[in-house]
């Protein structure tokens, strides 16, 4: 081969294109043609790929009577020319701004917008080039309040940095683990299902927990029948008894109306040493103990098969007496590193 198959342009594409692809096909048609353009002829080619004549010859054959962006765009990898940089903003923009369930919404959005049509394995390369990926969405409560969480932020995440020796700060919070199998992802076989067992029942354990915000292992659950103003001051007398040597014990929980009853005001006037924070409104992801919730039912409920809720609860309470064991993760997962809750996309 002479070589200077590819225009100086087409030459950057297709190697930018190569760099960035993990599809092996897609990677080995892409060498195929800088190894050409290089001006390697077919033996030397087959050397350094590992496949046949044959493969070279057909690859340049229908590079030659395609063009490059058909030889493109049927294996996964965008001829991203076709979009003005114009276009790929306004993309961007669409995408971040809207939701689109499927690549099939974007791929329509292109062909109306600006009469492009591309096949949906290069719509999903152009997404990932635009640092899109295919994720769940998130839940947001719909009556929260932007201003008042960073108001709150702004204060919450000094008093944590500057907590002195003399003091500890609870987060608190109610749970309700029901005793049922949740699935979740795991490595799977294709073609192949990995079933894992469930149960009819609806038990659950009702339990009111407090966990220390600069010591994340430690967590002091209270069990009840029900998760009220009663099991409030229960796991409030733990918290004292377990530290009575500080002078200030802050706990910081929502608006559940049980902080708020009267029981728990009174028991709080008699104790003036606990001092109860009330959280913004429908804020959980500034509630630092929701991420120990989320720990514990990766940990104990999901894919774990519990034939007695004898046997579940056993589990539960286990869990929270060995939380030490799982110290390096709640470091890791336990920061004062807040979730901002963007506005919803949809109204």
């Amino acid at each position: 081969m002479s070589g200077k198959v590819l225009s100086s342009s087409e030459k950057a594409l297709v190697e930018e294109l190569r760099g960035n692809t993990r599809d092996k096909f897609a990677y080995m048609k892409l060498s195929v043609l800088i190894l050409l353009d290089m001006g390697k002829d077919y033996d030397e080619i087959v050397a350094i790929l590992g496949i046949g004549r044959g493969t070279v010859s057909n690859c340049l054959q229908k590079f030659q009577s395609e063009g490059l962006d058909k030889y493109l765009d049927k294996h996964y990898v965008p001829y991203s020319g076709k979009m003005s940089e114009i276009q790929l903003a306004r993309l961007d923009s669409e995408v971040s701004e809207g939701v689109f369930i499927c690549s099939e919404e974007v791929k329509d959005f292109i062909e109306k917008e600006f009469g492009i049509s591309y096949s949906l394995s290069a719509v999903r390369s152009i997404l990932e080039k635009l640092d899109f990926v295919y994720k769940k969405t998130s839940e947001v409560p719909c009556k929260f309040n932007e201003a008042d969480q960073e108001a709150f932020l702004a204060e919450l995440v000094p008093f944590l940095e500057e907590t002195g020796e003399n003091e500890v700060v609870f987060f608190l919070d109610g749970v309700h683990p029901t005793h049922n199998t949740r699935s979740s992802y795991a490595w799977i076989k294709k073609g192949q299902l990995k079933v894992i067992p469930t149960n009819t029942g609806r038990n659950r354990i009702n339990l009111s927990g407090a966990m220390n915000a600069h010591h994340p292992e430690e967590v002091i659950v209270h069990e009840s029948e029900w998760v009220n103003a009663q099991a409030t001051v229960a796991l409030l007398e733990k918290i004292v008894a377990k530290y009575p040597q500080k002078e200030h014990i802050f706990t910081i929980g929502d608006n559940a109306s049980y902080y708020n009853n009267v029981i728990v005001r009174d028991w709080l006037e008699q104790h003036p040493q606990v001092t109860h924070l009330f959280l913004p409104t429908y804020s959980p992801n500034l509630n630092l103990i929701e991420r120990i919730w989320k720990f514990m039912r990766k940990k104990v409920i999901s894919t774990k098969f519990y034939p007695t809720f004898k046997e579940f609860k056993k589990a539960i309470l286990e869990f929270f007496e060995k939380l030490h064991l799982y110290k390096d993760e709640l470091d890791s997962l336990i920061t004062f590193k807040f979730q901002r809750l963007g506005k919803p996309v949809v109204a």
